[in-house]
């Protein structure tokens, strides 16, 4: 069983991709977890949706700032800060801003 651990996100290393920014927090080589669970802090920076991202497990998203979309399957959801998105297994699904600053946002992945 893994210990209680910590981070800031100040602290974390994000993975530059074309439409956003994320960094894995909890979850990764430093801070391990059971079952693929993870906790994470993506920045949409992309005006127009990127490649959908497919994943086998489960993820829920919060947005912290900004304003944009999340397209969802075929559903899309305006993001305000405030809003929670749940994305079930295997759904396409990005996010862009609609406005000037980019959507912050959290997101959690866990095992079905």
């Amino acid at each position: 069983m893994p210990e209680a651990a910590w981070t800031h996100v100040d602290d974390a290393q994000p993975t530059t991709y074309p439409d956003r920014r994320s960094a894995d927090l909890i979850g990764t080589a430093a801070i391990p977890t059971t079952s693929g669970f993870n906790v994470g802090v993506a920045w949409y920076t992309a005006e127009e949706f990127g490649e959908p991202q497919v994943h086998a497990d489960q993820e829920a998203v919060f947005v912290v700032s900004g304003e944009g979309e999340m397209r969802v399957g075929e559903l899309i959801v305006r993001l305000t800060p405030g809003t929670a998105v749940y994305v079930p297994p295997g759904t396409a699904h990005g996010a862009r801003r609609t406005a000037d600053e980019p959507v912050m946002a959290v997101y959690t992945h866990g095992a079905v």
